[in-house]
């Protein structure tokens, strides 16, 4: 009987030990569940500081794991679920201020962006889109981090859609061209520039060089380009959709002192990948352009 009770004694501290020392407590289903749980955090938009233990001990987690040290993985753990419950406390906690706020500002920008129109409603209604997505998920403290964002550029786009008004109601059905004369560095050449901006919002644009640009390099080139054009502020945007080469020609002055003729073949190419848009300010186009 003694004989007995001494075996079963013997094999629960020996179970006992073999928990301890591989860690079986604690599995992996366990460790992926904690961390699924710290990302959701993550997302929500808890800060690092709160987060930064629950980090430390599943990495301890992880390492008592693969060395066999039972101890280090069992305590380790404890503190895994000791700091995530800390850091949801401290999430429902800030819920009860950045809610408020958060609805609060997406009311006063609501009834802000009826003022704003084209590429400054462009750019409202995009932050608001992902305020909207992310209260949705009820993710506050990251829909007050970009509502934040929001009534810091609320100002700016007022600002900006009152002088995106002043400059489109000066270029809007009219023609703007420019002609230079370039001799800076010993060049001797004229650049022409001609824009024509069309009351429903399209442009067209014509641009041309010709003449000695710099020592040793004649150019004789002529663009023509078409597309849209939109008010940020009293910057001009072109959204440019089609472009032509009427003609490319460069001439180089060789050793021998002949000018030796490059040409590139015209093109007509349209374009949907934004890659040939520009823009310039409304002050550049009043100092170099002429209506």
């Amino acid at each position: 009987m003694k004989r007995s009770l001494c075996s079963s004694m013997l094999m629960c501290m020996l179970v006992a030990a073999g928990l301890a020392i591989t860690g079986c407590g604690v599995s992996q289903k366990t460790v992926a569940a904690y961390e699924a749980q710290l990302k959701t955090l993550e997302a929500k938009g808890v800060p690092d500081s709160i987060l930064s233990s629950v980090r430390v001990y599943l990495a301890q987690i992880k390492g008592g794991k693969e060395s066999g040290l039972g101890t280090v993985v069992k305590t380790s753990a404890d503190s895994v679920k000791k700091y995530l419950a800390e850091a949801e406390a401290w999430y429902q906690a800030s819920l009860k201020t950045a809610k408020p706020r958060v609805d609060s500002l997406v009311k006063s920008f609501t009834a802000a962006k009826a003022a704003l129109s084209g590429m400054q409603l462009k750019d409202a209604d995009s932050m608001l889109a992902v305020i909207n997505s992310y209260t949705k998920q009820n993710w506050y403290m990251q829909a007050q981090l970009y509502a934040d964002r929001l009534d810091t550029l609320m100002p700016l786009l007022l600002k900006d859609e009152e002088n995106a008004k002043k400059a489109d109601a000066q270029i809007r059905g009219t023609v703007w061209s420019m002609s230079k004369k370039i001799t800076d560095n010993g060049a001797n050449a004229v650049q022409k520039s001609r824009v024509s901006f069309v009351k429903d919002g399209s442009y067209e644009m014509s641009e041309e060089m010709n003449g000695l640009t710099k020592p040793g390099l004649k150019e004789d080139w002529q663009f023509l380009t078409w597309g849209t054009f939109a008010m940020k502020g009293d910057t001009i945007l072109f959204s440019t959709k089609r472009e032509k080469r009427v003609r490319q020609i460069y001439l180089h002055l060789t050793e021998k002192k002949e000018w030796k003729k490059i040409e590139d073949k015209p093109y007509d190419s349209t374009f949907t990948d934004g890659s040939k848009d520009r823009f310039f300010t409304f002050d550049y186009l009043k100092e170099n352009f002429k209506r």
